[in-house]
C-alpha cells in the first residue's frame, strides 16, 4: 500500500496509547485528531503521539478533520452512539475495540447501518492479526490435528480498582465483557462454526452489577465443544488448547503475543513439534489490514458478522449465567 490514510480517535484512555505507540512511523498512517471528553488523558495522549489537533466533542472532530478511519476507544455503553456518529459523518472505515457493542440488538444495528452507508466496520480483537493466531488456524486447516472436536480458552486477572470500567456494570464491564470475548472469538475462530447453544456459571457481583467471573461451555453440535473460563478474581492465566481427532494444539500465550519470538505445541501420532513464529505488533497488523481493506474493496479480516455473531453468544452466556439454563443461540437477533 502507498496510500496514506487519515486517522482519528476518540477515547484517549490505556488502550489508546496501544494503538499510538502502534501508529508510530507507520507511513501509511497520517493521526489527524484525538477526542475525549476528559481534558487530562486527551492532553497525555495529544503529547505522547505528536497529535496537533483535539476535541472534545466527536461530532466537531468528524467534521473538521473528515478522516478515512475513526478508531473507537470508549467505554462499551458509548460504542453505539460513536459508531453511528462516525457513519453518519461519513467515514469510511471504523475500527472498534473489543467489544463492539453492550448486546447483540446494538451489533445488529450497528451492522445494518454501517451496510446501508457502505462503512467497513471491524471489530478491535487485535490477537486475530498476529502471526502466532494465522499460524495456528493454517496448521487446523492443513489437517495437522484431524477434525477439530474441542477447544478450551482461559483469560483472567488479578483486576482489583472498583473504579475501572472493566469493574463497572453502567459502563459495559464484566469478565466476559472483557476478557471472555477474546475465549468466544477465538473458539468460534477455530472451530470454524457458531455455537447453537450455551450453558455457563460463574460469581456475580450485585455492588458492581458485573460478573466477575464467568465459565461457560459451548455447544457446536456433532459431538464438537468448545469451554472457557474468564476472571478478574483470579491470578494472570492465558492460553488455549485446540483437540482434535488426531491430536493436539497447545497454545500458552493467546492474546498479549507482540513483536518478539512465540510459539505453540503440537502433538501429534506420538510426534511433539514445538513451532516458532516471528511476532509482530498486532495492532500495527490490525489498522493495516483495515487500510488493506479500504484499499481493495475487500471485507476486512474481521467483517461486523463476525462481531454480531460474539455478541449473539456473550448474550447467551450473560441469560445462561442469570437463569441457570441452557441458552439457544439465535441465528437472527430477538428484537
Amino acid at each position: 500500500m502507498t496510500q496514506k490514510y487519515k486517522v482519528a480517535i476518540v477515547g484517549c484512555g490505556g488502550i489508546s496509547r496501544a494503538h499510538g505507540e502502534a501508529w508510530k512511523n507507520l507511513p501509511e498512517i497520517d493521526l489527524v485528531g484525538a477526542c475525549d471528553r476528559k481534558f487530562e488523558p486527551l492532553a497525555e495522549f495529544a503529547k505522547a503521539f505528536n497529535v496537533k489537533q483535539t476535541y472534545k466533542d466527536l461530532r466537531r472532530m468528524l467534521e473538521r478533520q473528515a478522516p478515512d478511519i475513526l478508531v473507537v476507544a470508549t467505554w462499551p455503553t458509548l460504542h453505539l452512539k460513536h459508531i453511528l456518529e462516525g457513519i453518519r459523518a461519513g467515514v469510511p472505515a471504523i475500527l472498534c475495540e473489543k467489544p463492539i457493542a453492550i448486546n447483540a440488538t446494538q451489533a445488529e444495528q450497528m451492522k445494518q447501518v454501517a451496510i446501508s452507508n457502505n462503512t467497513l466496520l471491524m471489530e478491535g480483537f487485535m490477537y486475530r492479526h498476529h502471526p502466532l493466531t494465522l499460524a495456528v488456524k493454517q496448521r487446523i486447516l492443513d489437517g495437522a490435528i484431524g477434525e477439530v472436536r474441542f477447544v478450551r480458552a482461559t483469560f483472567s486477572t488479578g483486576l482489583t480498582d472498583r473504579t475501572n470500567w472493566r469493574l463497572r456494570g453502567d459502563l459495559g464491564g464484566g469478565a466476559v465483557m472483557d476478557l471472555g470475548c477474546y475465549c468466544i472469538n477465538c473458539i468460534r475462530y477455530l472451530i470454524g462454526a457458531e455455537p447453537v447453544s450455551v450453558w455457563a456459571t460463574g460469581r456475580f457481583e450485585p455492588i458492581s452489577d458485573v460478573w466477575e467471573t464467568l465459565i461457560g461451555t459451548l455447544d457446536f453440535g456433532n459431538g464438537v465443544t468448545g469451554q472457557f473460563d474468564c476472571s478478574f478474581g483470579w491470578t494472570w492465566r492465558e492460553g488455549y488448547e485446540v483437540v482434535g481427532t488426531t491430536g493436539t494444539i497447545t497454545v500458552p500465550r493467546a492474546w498479549s503475543n507482540g513483536e518478539g519470538e512465540c510459539n505453540f505445541t503440537v502433538v501429534s501420532d506420538g510426534q511433539t513439534e514445538r513451532v516458532q513464529v516471528a511476532g509482530v505488533n498486532p495492532y500495527r497488523a490490525e489498522i493495516l489490514s483495515l487500510c488493506e481493506a479500504l484499499s481493495t474493496g475487500r471485507l476486512p479480516l474481521l467483517p461486523t458478522d463476525d462481531a454480531l455473531w460474539n455478541m449473539r453468544v456473550i448474550d447467551g452466556v450473560h441469560e445462561s449465567a442469570h437463569t441457570g439454563q441452557c441458552i439457544a443461540i439465535p441465528s437472527e437477533t430477538v428484537r
